[in-house]
């Protein structure tokens, strides 16, 4: 059927998020919350390409993850730099240019041990973030004041504040994210990346260089992760350490695990359960149930 109607999933996509801030306000969703998951679902997309259609298993998606927040924070709080969306893209661009020298450590090796070296740079990358770049970063306090985006039309001025007004500029980054990603694993070069999870050795018997499409998805990943964690500070208005940490990996991987590897939109439904739940907590117990699908 999507061989036929190749626009399907872009579409129902589409008409899902138009009718969100129309539908969830009637059942009592938090727009907060909403839009926190938009966040976490780019933050997995880029991860699906890496785990679900590649095979690797990564838990430095975190260090990528702040990465890109933090600069993108540092530019519009401490630079002064007046382009949100701008400063959006350049901490996009550092998280994919970390996550190519990343990439070419960690790729030396596969498997487990693939894993374990993503977790060692992961807590590298919060030590510097609380040590030495302190002063750059915020260190524990991370860096308030980060301002929302506005779109200039000519004739009015769009200001993308917080809550219902900030979802559809979320909305229409997930969109985005959502299409190249399927643009991606919809092409040879996907069909290529299932292969190399498949079979890597079939995959270079038949003449794929293997390493340059790992490290193609791991950098893809990276770019997602990073403006991800950019909007992570529109959202909240500040760039959080906890970015950095394990947890936050953790989750992505949890994430993966209940919603399913190599689906990308069925495992929304896990980031959408896991922020409703964590809401649904606090509101009837007060209480956040540790290791939660969303946090902040």
């Amino acid at each position: 059927m999507l061989r036929q109607r190749p626009f399907l999933v872009e579409t129902l996509t589409a008409i899902a998020l138009i009718a969100v801030p129309f539908v969830l306000p009637y059942l009592g969703s938090a727009p907060n919350t909403v839009n926190r998951i938009l966040v976490w679902g780019l933050f997995g997309i880029g991860f699906d390409i890496l785990f679900g259609y590649t095979g690797l298993l990564s838990f430095g998606q975190s260090a990528l993850y702040g990465t890109g927040g933090f600069v993108a924070a540092y530019l519009l709080t401490q630079a002064g730099f007046p382009y949100v969306v701008v400063a959006l893209l350049i901490g996009t661009v550092a998280a994919a240019a970390v996550g190519y020298l990343v990439g070419l450590i960690a790729l030396r090796r596969t498997g487990i041990y693939f894993a374990m070296i993503t977790v060692a740079i992961a807590e590298v990358f919060y030590f510097v973030e609380f040590n030495p770049l302190s002063e750059w970063t915020g260190g524990e306090n991370g860096l308030p004041g980060v301002p929302t985006p506005s779109l200039y039309l000519g004739f009015t001025t769009l200001h993308f504040t917080s809550g219902w007004s900030l979802y559809p500029f979320l909305a229409f980054c997930y969109f985005v994210g959502i299409v190249i990603a399927l643009r991606i694993v919809r092409s040879p070069v996907g069909a290529i990346l299932r292969s190399i999870r498949e079979n890597p050795l079939r995959a270079a018997a038949v003449g794929h260089n293997i390493h340059g499409y790992k490290l193609t998805a791991f950098v893809i990943a990276a770019a997602y992760a990073g403006l991800a964690g950019g909007l992570l500070g529109v959202l909240q208005a500040f760039m959080p350490p906890e970015a950095f940490t394990f947890d936050t990996s953790g989750q992505l991987v949890m994430q993966t695990a209940i919603g399913g590897r190599g689906t990308l939109l069925v495992r929304w439904s896990a980031r959408r359960s896991g922020c409703f739940y964590k809401t649904f907590c606090r509101r009837r117990w007060d209480w956040a149930p540790p290791g939660s699908l969303c946090w902040g």
